[in-house]
């Protein structure tokens, strides 16, 4: 069993929280850099600036029992804004998360999250800077996946029932402030809602969206292989009891 932690955003995060989400698609290639006065392994094509050559990612070794810590914005109390993430004492404050909840010492003594407190959006007076997510420590993480399975393949050859299990959802708000129908399927619900992206036509289409925004107008054209993984959601710390028994 091996632990990893993985990026993701607010809405995603939410989806995990809702059981919406139980699919995530990641890179199957990763691109290492040679510069021109290197010696260039067989395979390198020409980049600006010297040569790059394809390699399985660290994705590609992922395997079912494997377990992956979610890591997403964060924040603490202002009186820490200036210690770095690694300097933070584990398990002595609360970690506010900007996709809304907590993971705090409970009264029962455990460390654990509550998703009730604060609401996504709200910013109580004590609440310091916004840290990135690729800085949230194993300590502070509230949600743990369990790996089920894992296949590679083209990112366009998604199904419609892959599509929804990475947590594209239909969504009906009528009609917006911009007169644009706000119903079908997205990424976002509350983004749809406000009038900032369309609904589309299929989870599909939402998810190709979602794609592009993440890697890249291109990045769907492209079709590069992805490392599809299903998993189960545990909200606990990856070091918790539910978590270790899983």
């Amino acid at each position: 069993m091996t632990d990893i932690p993985a990026l993701f955003s607010a809405p995603m995060v939410n989806a995990e929280l809702d059981d919406l989400k139980t699919m995530t698609r990641r890179s199957a290639v990763t691109e290492r850099f040679y510069r021109p006065d290197a010696k260039i392994p067989a395979g390198a094509r020409a980049v600006e600036g010297g040569f790059v050559v394809d390699r399985p990612s660290f994705w590609t070794k992922v395997k079912p029992g494997d377990r992956l810590w979610v890591r997403e914005d964060w924040r603490v109390s202002n009186r820490w804004d200036a210690v770095p993430p690694s300097k933070l004492v584990p398990r002595k404050m609360s970690v506010v998360f900007d996709a809304g909840g907590s993971i705090a010492n409970q009264k029962t003594g455990t460390w654990a999250p509550d998703r009730s407190y604060p609401p996504a959006g709200e910013r109580p007076s004590w609440l310091g800077r916004r840290r990135a997510s690729m800085h949230l420590p194993r300590w502070a993480s509230r949600i743990t996946l369990l790996v089920t399975s894992t296949k590679i393949e083209p990112v366009q050859e998604i199904s419609e029932t892959d599509a929804i299990a990475e947590g594209m959802v239909y969504v009906d708000h009528g009609f917006r402030a911009d007169g644009q129908l706000a119903e079908g399927w997205h990424h976002n619900p509350d983004q749809a809602a406000l009038g900032s992206n369309f609904c589309f036509p299929s989870a599909r289409a939402a998810f190709a969206n979602l794609w592009c925004t993440l890697h890249g107008k291109q990045s769907w054209d492209d079709n590069p292989d992805v490392v599809a993984i299903s998993f189960r959601v545990i909200k606990a710390n990856i070091d918790a009891l539910e978590a270790r028994a899983a």
